[in-house]
């Protein structure tokens, strides 16, 4: 098989990319819908019911805990008999859990639908969509079809965050809320028809792969690579999942206050939306040039890099209202930036530890991403009331960043790489 092509074997579309289409469909309206749009309803929310924002916060944190525990049970359980079934189940919770929302009447009512919508969140959106994507194609196509995801999924995410906004504004944040529910439902529906665990289902090759004998590999549930609890093990391994979560206490930040630092700055809260749908689109040209980069190139070097630009829009959101440098340096950083979440992060993995246990490690990633995101919003939210301004915490998280950027150039070095050859230097 070629290492990048949209037709099989035999000569028809790749199932493949109905995977990467449908995992996109699933993340830009579930995913999205569940943080990425947030900051849409943080102000109309609060002032609706007179709530705190720290307090309204908080219900992020009761979401991403419970995400964190649903993957930490079911995670082992990502396999090609009950993939279809959990995701079924988790966005017919998800649904349950925007209902709820749109009929809050207190914080009681967020805190409650969070743990719902937690479980919807870890079990129907990124770690099995990653995990799927990850099935379909092998290492040599992995990280362009990742980044086709992603940047399928931001077109939708762009759709879906102005479309709400004009509906909040419009007919009030409680539709916004059931147009989200309506939303998972749609992707319940597809998750029906689309969803295959791997090519072997279908009796075709895997995109991508090294050569024919990783295909056969991964058909009898013997793909090269080092075991779960080895990688566990290693101190490596904790420290490349740490960097998943300090990375995501940022990202989680920006997704609940991004808008609000910028609405506090001066701008209308319809044009900041317009900024960040923005970026989102510009997005679908930078994720695939930062996946041909880890598919031709290091990986380390887009690992670092994303991190940097990350650090670098932070550094702009912090002055944000204060300097007119501020808006456009956090919008190039951003669209560089953010790969270093959903691209980066489940593909340290791969590079490190193979392909064995490797939808286990990505449910992992996910677990720690799920404790920044539990982290951020509200660490963020607190901070504001602290210092008065979102300046020194935007600060704090350029630090963080940096961090994680010299944790990554470590983890992705060609050191760390697995091959069969150095698995016992690893």
């Amino acid at each position: 098989m070629k290492s990048f092509t949209f037709r099989d074997e035999n000569g028809k579309f790749y199932y493949g990319w109905w995977i990467v289409l449908a995992a996109a469909i699933f993340c830009g309206l579930v995913y999205s819908g569940i943080v990425s749009v947030t900051g849409v309803f943080l102000m109309p929310v609060t002032q609706s019911l007179g709530l705190p924002v720290a307090g309204y916060s908080f219900y992020i944190t009761i979401m991403s805990l419970t995400q964190i525990i649903t993957l930490l049970t079911i995670s082992k359980h990502f396999n090609e008999k009950n993939m279809k079934k959990i995701m079924i189940i988790a966005g017919c919770v998800g649904i349950i859990s925007f209902i709820g929302f749109a009929m809050a009447k207190s914080l009681m009512w967020f805190y409650i639908f969070a743990v719902p919508q937690g479980f919807c969140f870890g079990a129907f959106t990124m770690t099995p969509c990653q995990i799927l994507v990850s099935n379909w194609f092998g290492e040599k196509a992995r990280g362009r079809a990742m980044s086709i995801f992603l940047a399928i999924m931001s077109i939708i995410t762009v759709i879906l965050m102005n479309v709400l906004n004009f509906v909040i504004l419009s007919r009030g944040w409680r539709v916004g809320y059931i147009i989200l529910a309506a939303c998972v439902a749609v992707c319940v529906l597809i998750a029906l028809k689309v969803v295959v665990w791997s090519p072997a289902q279908k009796g075709i090759q895997r995109v991508g792969d090294l050569e024919e004998s990783e295909l056969a590999a991964m058909q009898q549930g013997t793909a090269s690579g080092i075991g779960f609890a080895a990688a566990l093990k290693k101190p490596i391994t904790w420290l490349a999942f740490i960097s998943c979560t300090l990375a995501v206490i940022v990202s989680g930040s920006i997704l609940q206050h991004g808008i609000a630092t910028m609405v506090i700055g001066g701008i209308s809260q319809t044009k900041a939306t317009a900024l960040i749908s923005t970026m989102s689109l510009i997005m679908i040209v930078t994720g695939p040039i930062i996946g041909i980069i880890c598919d031709k190139f290091k990986l380390s070097v887009a690992a670092v890099g994303t991190s940097l630009f990350f650090a670098m829009a932070v550094f702009g959101l912090a002055y944000t209202g204060t300097a007119g440098w501020g808006i456009p340096v956090f919008m190039i950083g951003y669209m560089f930036g953010v790969p270093a979440i959903n691209i980066i992060s489940p593909l340290m993995m791969s590079h490190m530890y193979g392909e064995k246990d490797l939808s286990r490690l990505i449910g992992y990633v996910n677990v720690f991403i799920g404790i920044g995101g539990a982290i951020g919003a509200t660490a963020v939210g607190v901070l504001y009331q602290t210092f008065g301004a979102y300046h020194i915490p935007w600060l704090i998280m350029t630090g963080v960043l940096v961090l994680v950027a010299v944790i990554r150039g470590i983890c992705t070095s060609s050191k760390r790489k697995y091959t069969e050859f150095n698995e016992k230097s690893l």
